[in-house]
């Protein structure tokens, strides 16, 4: 989906994405608010929350479908606010990063940890990041040189 672009114009696709997907998250949960089955909050970190209420109202199967479809939103939502915390974060860095389980909310209940290096024009503008996801049991010492190898790799032919 996001070939050939670079990792500025992959990370605005995404953006819109999220945007799209708040749209019609919104579209989603204004009837379940509106009956009164469900109120918004935030969590601490200012993510939106639909609070469900009046469990008796639930039955009925239209609100169910409703609420199961708000759900998935919401999954999607933060699921790609998450991977573009993750680039961003590996973009400006500016040299190698790596994301172990809890540190990297996108990967920490796989238990997956993310080695990542950005790679760079001539002059020094990010084009892109490339990266090993894996388990928080992967071999660092061996994964590391590679990625970084890649990266580096990876500049000097676009030059």
């Amino acid at each position: 989906r996001l070939a050939g672009l670079t990792l500025r114009e992959g990370m605005r696709v995404v953006e819109r994405e999220i945007a799209s997907g708040r749209s019609a998250l919104e579209a989603a949960a204004s009837g379940i608010v509106e009956r009164g089955l469900a109120t918004w909050s935030h969590d601490e970190a200012g993510r939106a929350l639909l609070i469900v209420r009046g469990q008796a109202h639930l039955i009925d199967a239209s609100s169910a479908a409703d609420l199961e479809r708000v759900r998935r939103l919401l999954e999607d939502i933060d699921e790609k606010e998450q991977l573009l915390a993750v680039l961003e974060r590996a973009r400006s860095a500016g040299s190698m990063r790596i994301f172990i389980g809890a540190e990297n909310e996108l990967y920490s209940l796989t238990g997956s940890s993310v080695i990542a290096a950005p790679y760079q024009s001539s002059h020094g503008n990010v084009l892109g990041v490339v990266g090993v996801i894996g388990p928080t049991r992967l071999n660092y010492a061996r994964i590391i040189p590679m990625v970084d190898y890649t990266a580096r790799t990876l500049s000097r032919l676009i030059e």
